[in-house]
């Protein structure tokens, strides 16, 4: 870690969106998280929502989940540019949030925490991070959905440009004397 810390200082120039997940998850699904039928599925909803979302924006994403009730080792792991941590066993996710926060200040140049917790968003502004709510990363992601939608259709509304378009007529020419031969 301590590499990366110091190469962090240097340049200082990426942003970092650290995740409350469960918090997120409850908010997308509108209801408590004990009310989420299908917890495995709504992770990988959010993963892949937060995948899109850093592809277009260029921001690094640490997706935090707790296992704090589980038997389960730690695990972090990269999925798909999104990295995605499962604390360990007695530890909740605001405190590995809290802690990632201060390891992580000097190597972002802005570092903002997606969290519903106030206690947390308190926690992560005193340690110099931007704080939004679950509901604000929401709305958030999905302007950034509409611009990648909208993005798209312009491309494929382009008329698709051929070599021959770009190239003057008596070099057209000889290549088609060519292909014919």
């Amino acid at each position: 870690m301590k590499s990366s810390v110091k190469e962090g200082r240097r340049s200082r120039s990426s942003k970092c969106l650290i995740v409350d997940g469960y918090n997120v998850i409850a908010r997308l699904q509108s209801s408590a998280l004990k009310n989420v039928q299908d917890l495995d599925a709504a992770r990988e909803g959010l993963l892949n929502l937060l995948t899109e979302h850093r592809s277009f924006s260029g921001d690094h994403v640490i997706l935090v989940f707790d296992a704090q009730r589980t038997d389960a080792a730690a695990v972090e792991s990269d999925r798909s540019g999104v990295r995605l941590i499962f604390t360990y066993k007695n530890e909740t996710a605001d405190e590995r949030i809290e802690r990632l926060v201060y390891e992580l200040r000097d190597v972002y140049r802005e570092i903002t925490v997606a969290t519903s917790d106030s206690l947390e968003q308190q926690v992560a502004f005193g340690g110099g991070a931007l704080r939004i709510s679950a509901d604000e990363l929401i709305r958030h992601v999905q302007r950034t959905k509409e611009a990648i939608r909208s993005q798209m259709a312009d491309q494929n509304a382009m008329p698709s440009r051929r070599i021959g378009d770009n190239i003057r007529q008596d070099v057209a020419n000889i290549l088609e004397k060519w292909r014919r031969q």
